[in-house]
């Protein structure tokens, strides 16, 4: 199991912490083994520490992701082997008039800070202040009950460092700890709100892109494909001054129309996309819910995909680009894919697909009369091609549209292909499973075989 960083250093400080306590609970074993007469709670307790920190400590190399469970049971074994001797050393003191129990008790004082010390690293903030209260009354409460009253001890050098230590000095400590949770919470709170404008961030750039490519889209789909004809046009015969004209308007409409798209856009996100609030997510514009083509026309985005597809198909074929002219035959079917699970952007793309690959068979397709573009489910597949019978592709180079298209394809987890035909014609296809792994790319690429 892979850990997060944080997790994998606390492993290790506790990892070393159970260590030290094992090696020092072993040797208090082995000094009071050395003693005359040892007390009976000094040959229990430090060994039980010892074999408990032991156990944990194997334990947690084992099961790394077990850090928590063993945090919990280390302090419950540290609380219980300083608490028992605290209880049983005072219960001795108070029962025997010989018996004093600033004699006779350990040095709990130093253990108890080291213990309230790793529960400032080791829990969780919201934890943190339970525990402590809890170790310092059952730690303490016997030892203070004893020396109040008993003030003979109490004035003694060992019974006034037991009251400090036990009393203000620990009140102190977990006051201290109470302002440090407050603080660690204030850090989370900091840390969270700071995510949030990160990914709010990151999703608005996301926003931006997506604007920029889809502007680019609208660019080479429309002004650019009339330019493109027309220096080919202008390349091949003489154009009358009037007519250059016109074609030259028509640009220019097609560029305004773009204009006007970015600013309609702009509105819709500025309604839209302002949250009421710093925590608000943000809402999806409405102008995300339509596609403007080439040519000019809007569509729905939130109809079916084939309703989609077809028109696409039929706006795009009403373009005036010179190889449309010759076509005769003209083939289409869309069948509905049910059910769908694609969402908006895909649509979007899967559109831009097919308008562009219709676009390519008006520029390219010289002499073509016939056209086929068909949308249908194959087994758990949905399929669409666009093919003509023209004289197909004469360069095997690679360009940015086959690339854009290919990265489409891996978003629906599909595939595309692009082939010249055996006969005559090219052939170019796109598809992607009905069902699909709910793990696609949340980036937004265009297409442009």
């Amino acid at each position: 199991m892979i850990l997060e960083p944080d997790r994998v250093l606390m492993r290790h400080v506790v990892m070393a912490t159970l260590a030290a306590a094992a090696i020092g609970a072993a040797i208090t074993t082995v000094l009071h083994r050395w003693d005359v007469q040892p007390h009976w709670m000094n040959l229990i307790a430090p060994p039980a520490l010892a074999t408990s920190c032991l156990g944990l400590l194997v334990y947690l190399a084992r099961q790394p992701h077990q850090l928590q469970r063993v945090i919990r049971w280390g302090l419950i074994s540290g609380i219980f082997c300083i608490v028992l001797p605290s209880w049983v050393f005072t219960i001795e003191a108070f029962c025997s008039p010989t018996v004093t129990l600033v004699g006779t008790l350990p040095p709990i004082t130093s253990a108890l800070f080291l213990l309230t010390m790793l529960m400032l690293i080791a829990l969780r903030p919201q934890n943190l202040l339970r525990w402590s209260m809890v170790s310092w009354v059952a730690i303490a409460a016997p030892v203070l009950g004893y020396l109040i009253t008993h003030p003979s001890e109490l004035i003694s050098a060992r019974g006034l460092d037991l009251l400090i230590s036990l009393g203000p000095a620990m009140a102190v400590q977990i006051m201290l700890i109470f302002s440090y949770g407050k603080l660690q919470r204030m850090v989370s709170c900091l840390y969270a709100e700071r995510f949030h404008y990160y990914d709010q961030i990151i999703e608005r750039q996301t926003i931006r892109q997506d604007a920029i490519e889809q502007v680019f889209h609208q660019i080479h789909n429309g002004p650019l494909q009339s330019l493109t004809l027309l220096m080919r046009e202008i390349q091949q015969a003489v154009i009358p001054t009037t007519q250059l004209m016109q074609r030259l308007g028509e640009v220019n409409t097609e560029i305004r129309a773009i204009g006007h798209n970015l600013s309609d856009r702009a509105c819709f996100d500025w309604a839209f996309n302002q949250p009421a609030s710093p925590s608000a997510p943000l809402e999806p514009a409405m102008a995300d819910h339509w596609l403007r083509l080439g040519e000019g026309s809007l569509i729905d985005l939130d109809r079916p995909l084939h309703y989609l597809l077809y028109e696409v198909y039929s706006l795009t074929l009403k373009r005036s680009l010179p190889h449309f002219k010759t076509i005769r035959v003209r083939v289409r079917n869309f069948s509905p894919c049910e059910p769908e699970q694609l969402t908006l952007e895909l649509k979007r793309d899967i559109c831009l697909w097919l308008e562009e690959s219709l676009c390519n068979v008006g520029k390219h397709a010289q002499e073509a009369t016939r056209i086929l573009v068909i949308g249908e489910c194959q087994g758990d597949r949905y399929h669409l091609k666009v093919q003509d019978n023209g004289p197909g592709m004469t360069s095997s180079k690679i360009r940015q549209g086959t690339q854009q298209a290919q990265r489409l394809a891996d978003r629906l987890q599909g595939e595309f292909r692009r082939m010249n035909l055996p006969e005559a014609g090219y052939c170019c296809e796109l598809a992607w499973p009905l069902e699909r792994s709910p793990s696609l790319s949340s980036d937004p690429v265009r297409s442009r075989p």
